[in-house]
């Protein structure tokens, strides 16, 4: 498995709200008082946990008072990605881009409502760059995930 992301915030049914409006899904079977930490999903693959900086405070006290945001960005791989874009920037501000870098990539940057940077790139441009090794292959419509 390779790194989950969890990001810590404020208002986690404000950030709930925020992810939804921008096309993910929220799975949060294992939310509960004390332990507010909800699953973040995009077309139905894991991206990352949102939890209650309060109660990740409680759960790993070492992180209590870590400031909310990080020193970094957060990146996910889209296969639509000048429809991701639109949508995205119907419901926030897009920070930079959409761009194509030195080795072929395309990639746009949000910030969300906690001061986290996203980037977003695309699949396909992922795969035709000098990065294309490390890309998985797209999956048929309808495939199930696995």
């Amino acid at each position: 498995m390779p790194f989950a992301t969890c990001i810590s915030v404020k208002d986690t049914a404000a950030s709930i709200e925020f992810y939804e409006k921008l096309g993910f899904d929220v799975d949060s079977a294992l939310s509960r008082p004390g332990d507010d930490i909800h699953m973040l999903l995009y077309q139905g693959d894991f991206c990352g946990l949102l939890y209650s900086n309060a109660d990740l405070g409680n759960w790993l006290p070492e992180l209590a008072h870590t400031p909310i945001g990080l020193a970094g960005m957060l990146y996910m791989g889209v296969e639509d990605f000048d429809g991701f874009h639109d949508h995205v920037a119907r419901h926030t501000t897009v920070i930079k881009g959409p761009l194509t870098d030195d080795v072929g990539q395309r990639v746009f940057y949000f910030r969300d409502i906690d001061g986290y940077v996203i980037g977003i790139h695309d699949n396909a441009a992922l795969r035709g760059s000098e990065l294309g090794k490390y890309a998985a292959a797209p999956r048929p419509a309808g495939e199930p995930r696995g």
